[in-house]
């Protein structure tokens, strides 16, 4: 038997399915979004989703009494690290690649039901900004619309931050990353 390369079978929901095959309507081959989604994967030792692969197979019948279907992914195991009967969580795109704004989370508030940022105008006057937030990853929050790559968002001294007042804003120094993540704090 071989095992380079090696597949892992797994099952996900109807709605997950759906959505990917909407995924996959927008792309230009018109092929499966098995055929292109990638597939990452981790062990139940590792902490992150480290090994890559890509979807080979999707069932073409969703399990009436569990409300899924059954995928399947290809992984290279050139090391024989993967053996059959292994379990493992497996991690699928939910949308296509696209740029973002990625704000930390504390920068975020809350008025009412709806969430907003402080940022801080051309004249160095506080404004409040609403928002649609997205994924959390590592203190980082995607904002899905109401922010450009351009606004200047109040992280520190919020407290003190009301909009319409007067601040003088003091940018962060770069992190050693090169991160894009518009920033800015008040005294």
């Amino acid at each position: 038997m071989s095992t380079d390369p090696i597949r892992f079978e797994f099952t996900f929901d109807e709605a997950s399915f759906l959505r990917y095959e909407r995924l996959a309507k927008g792309h230009k081959d018109g092929e499966s979004w098995a055929a292109v989604t990638p597939v990452q994967l981790k062990l139940i030792d590792e902490k992150d989703f480290v090994h890559s692969g890509r979807m080979d197979f999707v069932d073409n019948a969703i399990d009436r009494a569990t409300g899924t279907i059954r995928g399947r992914a290809q992984f290279a195991n050139p090391n024989a690290l993967f053996t059959p009967g292994m379990f493992a969580r497996v991690q699928i795109a939910g949308s296509a690649p696209y740029e973002a704004v990625l704000v930390p989370d504390a920068a975020i508030g809350t008025e009412q039901a709806r969430k907003y940022v402080l940022v801080v105008g051309a004249d160095n006057t506080v404004a409040q900004k609403y928002v649609t937030l997205g994924e959390l990853s590592n203190d980082l929050r995607v904002i899905k619309s109401g922010l450009d790559a351009n606004d200047r968002v109040i992280v520190n001294g919020m407290v003190r931050a009301r909009p319409g007042a007067k601040v003088t804003p003091q940018e962060p120094a770069p992190p050693p990353s090169a991160s894009t993540t518009p920033q800015t704090k008040t005294e």
